[in-house]
């Protein structure tokens, strides 16, 4: 793997860094091939929300700086299909909460080759139920920030047999541990909101606005109101959209309407590109 800090290539950061120290930061992984970034814009966009959030806000020459960097100095280094991980913390601090009044960002930039996931795209994926909740907090709601504490458990609890666990909030559905959760139901969309906990993604947001085929209903939904779906997929931004076979045991079709889905994505993901 490839990493970049503060622009240089380098694989070390400070032991003050408040990214380690407290997670003070936020990060993205943004699919990429040698000529192309996948929804680059949608990304940035993201992080900079996520910066803005914390109290920690790039300025425009950061911005033009960052992306001028990706375009000029990364896609170089790019020579297959590809993962780009930025992270951006608030940069070294002392001892204790309190954040410096003026961030000096650290900015790490990380390429790794992509996972393939084209069997499961084909074939399907299993589910369980996460025995761990995750955390609600409107005020950080959707932003990805660096407390990923509950997904690494999760992640860590999961049984070899399942690719994913639905994650719960007081037993609404929210998302799953590295990826968001839609279902058909009556040829209708349906997704959970994600204005209490959750992590906005990209590709869950560009699959609302874009597709035009079915309408989207986002709302608060129990485990309930998923097993009564037809057809259901997860999806992110590396494995776009992934059709879902069983749920805690309950058995689900890799449907029509799943596979419409994946070919109208398809065809986003190359007008995406950037």
């Amino acid at each position: 793997m490839t990493w970049f800090v503060n622009y240089h290539l380098n694989s070390s950061i400070s032991v003050t860094d408040r990214g380690l120290s407290y997670g003070d930061g936020v990060f993205e992984t943004i699919r990429t091939t040698p000529s192309h970034f996948f929804q680059l814009n949608d990304h940035l966009a993201r992080l900079y929300h996520g910066l803005d959030k914390l109290g920690m806000p790039f300025s425009i020459e950061q911005k033009s700086t960052l992306q001028c960097f990706l375009h000029e100095n990364v896609l170089a280094t790019v020579h297959c299909d590809s993962v780009v991980k930025i992270i951006v913390t608030r940069g070294e601090g002392g001892r204790g909460y309190a954040p410096p009044e003026s961030a000096l960002h650290t900015v790490i930039i990380g390429v790794s080759k992509a996972p393939n996931y084209q069997a499961q795209q084909q074939e399907g994926v299993r589910l369980s139920i996460s025995p761990v909740p995750v955390n609600a907090n409107p005020y950080l709601a959707g932003i990805k920030h660096l407390n990923r504490l509950e997904n690494i458990t999760a992640k860590r609890l999961l049984n070899d047999a399942d690719f994913e666990a639905v994650m719960l909030f007081d037993s609404e559905v929210v998302e799953c541990i590295q990826s968001n959760i839609f279902w058909f139901q009556n040829a209708k969309l349906f997704t959970p909101s994600l204005e209490k906990a959750g992590v906005q993604g990209t590709y869950r947001q560009a699959l609302i606005e874009q597709q035009t085929l079915y309408p989207v209903h986002v709302g608060h939904f129990s485990l309930q109101d998923l097993k009564l779906a037809d057809e259901v997929f997860i999806t992110n931004s590396l494995m776009s959209v992934v059709p879902v076979t069983n749920v805690a045991g309950q058995s689900y079709p890799i449907g029509h309407h799943t596979r419409i889905l994946q070919n109208c994505m398809l065809d986003k993901d190359l007008d995406d590109a950037s």
